[in-house]
């Protein structure tokens, strides 16, 4: 079980510090829709061989 010190503090860390959790929600969007991104064009170049094939 987590200590909920541990909590409070992580929590009072994030309150006070706004800048860092808008570059990390910044980060973790850029992530996100980089998979998405990749995954995309993996699957349409995937796919663009099978019709070629055919």
């Amino acid at each position: 079980m987590t200590d909920p010190l541990v909590v409070d503090g992580l929590v009072d860390f994030l309150a006070g510090n706004p800048v860092f959790v808008g570059l990390l929600v910044a980060l973790l969007l850029f992530v996100f829709f980089g998979y998405l991104l990749v995954r995309r064009t993996l699957l349409g170049l995937s796919e663009g061989y099978d019709e070629a094939r055919r």
